[in-house]
This record gives structure tokens, C-alpha cells and sequence, in this order.
């Protein structure tokens, strides 16, 4: 739309002074509404004077003044200058973004790289364990490959003693060949010819004593001498015990002992006990024997607690050297 011109005479007219107003044609006409005010130096008698605008010029009717609007460029100007500096806001923001981007990769590098450095420390530990592992496992195979050069040699002495070992196998197959043949025929120049009669020596045979113990004196008794001490470097031998006992009434009872010596704990060799007058029958023997203490007699105590009791016996044994 054209730009017009009013012309507001007397502005100032003390100074001869004519004011013109410029707006957008149809725009209110008030001086608030107009964008440029332009003042044209005069005298008074220019009141009045009209102006017009052509070509960014104004022009008044008395005289003319060439007045460039450059406010309109300078506007022009400010906006551009003020989308200039839009997008370099706009870039700044852009390039915020970017750096903060950098920043962030920055600080993951770096938190990559430390973690890079931890595990290089690691690796280093480890690998001088390895190291040290490599350096131990070649001393054990320097030791292992002088064990195995003892084994050889002892393998090769091994193979040695046992083709000496066969020889000597062989050697003693041919000896026990020859003894087998021998043997042979001693048997067949034997056999039917040979028969001797082998008996026990009167010293094989047991011997053997009687023991009669009853109410007429016997019993009790104290360590009464059964069998003699057999002289020195002799000792009796028991192999065997057989009788019977029995009490005189039904209120009787006692004990009776066989001893190494003197009767004690620790020398009694045989005991029995009577109660009442049901006849105990009694045997026992010593397959290997039972030795007294070298040069000492067996002997036989009896005890009665009630009554009398009655002991018939037979004891077997054999003298034997020391």
C-alpha cells in the first residue's frame, strides 16, 4: 500500500517549523498510528506547504527536501540481522547438543579406558603367574626327564636280572627234573620192603593219680599234695580231670580246688562246688596241656560250709622237662 502524507502544520511554529507525518494510506490519521515523522527545516511562511511522497522522497510545495527513509532499511536490516541471529541461537543450541554428545563419549572413553588400564594391571599379574607357572612346570619336566632316565636304567637292569632269572629258573627245572628221578626210583627200590613199626616212648604216656577225699578225715584240707615236684628242670603237665561229687546230706556243701602250689587265685587250676546229695559227675581234658611252674607239686585244698562233702577223682598228666 502507497504511503501518504499529512501534513500537521504549526508543529512548532516558533521556529518556522512545518511537521509531516507518514503512514500507510487508510491508516488511522493520528500520530500515534503514523511510523515517521519527518520535520522539514522552514520558515513560517511554509505553513501550510503541502508534501507528497515519490520515490522514498518527500517533496513540499515551497521548496523540496530529499528525505531517504532509511528507518524502513534499517528495520529491514534488524530483521534480518534479527534471523541471523535466530539461527545462530539455533546453531548454538545444535552445537550444545553436539558438545554435550562429545562430552558424554568423552566420559565413557574415558571410563573404557581406566577400566582398560584395571584390566591391563590384571593382565599383567596374571601373566606373570603364568610366567612363573611355565618356569615351574619346565623344572618339573627337567626333573621328570631325569626320573625317566633313572626308570630306563632301572628298566634295563630289571631286563637284565630277569634273563639272569630265567637261566637260573631253567637251571634249577633241570635240578628238580633230576631229583624228581632219583626220588623215583629210591621209591620203587623201597616200596614193599619198608615196614617199620613206629610205638610212643614209655615217656609218651600219661600218667595218672587217684584222689579220695571224704568225712573220715579227708576234709577239709588245706594244700594236701597230690602229685610230687618232678626235680629241676622238670614240670608237670595236666591233660585231664575226670570224677565226681556230692554232699552227705541235703544241707551239705563245699568247694575243692587243684592247685600250682598253694592254693590262690592265681595259681588255681581246677574248682568245683557240692551242694545236697545230687552226685555231680565231672571230666575234662587238655588237648595241649596245662604246664605247672617248673619244679613245683599239684596240690588239692577242700572247704565245707555245712555238712560233709565227698570227692572221688583221677587226674592225668605227664612230666615234661622245661
Amino acid at each position: 500500500m502507497a504511503d501518504s502524507v499529512l501534513n500537521v502544520s504549526g508543529y512548532d511554529t516558533s521556529y518556522g517549523i512545518d511537521a509531516f507525518l507518514v503512514h500507510e494510506e487508510g491508516s488511522p490519521k493520528n500520530t500515534t498510528d503514523y511510523r515517521q515523522i519527518v520535520a522539514l527545516g522552514g520558515d513560517s511562511s511554509a505553513a501550510g506547504a503541502t508534501v507528497t511522497v515519490a520515490n522514498n522522497a518527500l517533496t513540499t510545495s515551497s521548496h523540496d527536501v530529499t528525505v531517504h527513509t532509511k528507518l524502513t532499511e534499517i528495520d529491514t536490516a534488524i530483521d534480518t540481522i534479527d534471523g541471523v541471529l535466530d539461527n545462530i541461537l539455533t546453531k548454538n543450541t545444535e552445537i550444545d547438543a553436539v558438545l554435550d554428545t562429545i562430552k558424554v563419549d568423552t566420559e565413557a572413553i574415558e571410563t573404557a579406558t581406566e577400566a582398560i588400564q584395571v584390566d591391563a594391571a590384571a593382565m599383567e599379574v596374571l601373566l606373570t603367574g603364568i610366567d612363573a607357572d611355565t618356569d615351574a612346570i619346565k623344572t618339573d619336566a627337567a626333573a621328570m626327564e631325569v626320573l625317566l632316565t633313572a626308570i630306563d636304567a632301572d628298566t634295563n637292569a630289571i631286563k637284565v636280572d630277569t634273563a639272569a632269572n630265567e637261566v637260573l629258573l631253567t637251571a634249577i627245572d633241570t635240578v628238580l627234573d633230576t631229583i624228581k628221578v632219583d626220588t623215583e626210583a629210591i621209591e620203587t627200590a623201597v616200596e614193599g620192603t619198608l615196614d617199620v613199626a613206629i610205638q610212643p616212648s614209655t615217656s609218651s604216656y600219661l600218667s595218672h593219680v587217684y584222689i579220695d577225699l571224704d568225712a573220715t578225715g579227708d576234709n577239709p584240707a588245706t594244700n594236701t599234695e597230690v602229685i610230687a615236684a618232678p626235680g629241676a628242670s622238670n614240670k608237670l603237665v595236666i591233660y585231664g580231670v575226670q570224677g565226681s561229687i556230692v554232699g552227705s546230706a541235703d544241707s551239705a556243701a563245699g568247694n575243692w580246688y587243684l592247685s600250682d602250689g598253694n592254693t590262690s587265685a592265681a595259681t588255681t587250676l581246677w574248682t568245683g562246688r557240692a551242694q545236697g546229695l545230687t552226685n555231680t559227675q565231672f571230666e575234662l581234658t587238655f588237648p595241649y596241656g596245662v604246664a605247672l611252674t617248673a619244679n613245683t607239686a599239684l596240690k588239692v585244698t577242700s572247704t565245707e560250709s555245712s555238712g560233709h562233702i565227698f570227692i572221688n577223682a583221677v587226674i592225668y598228666y605227664r612230666t615234661e622237662a622245661t
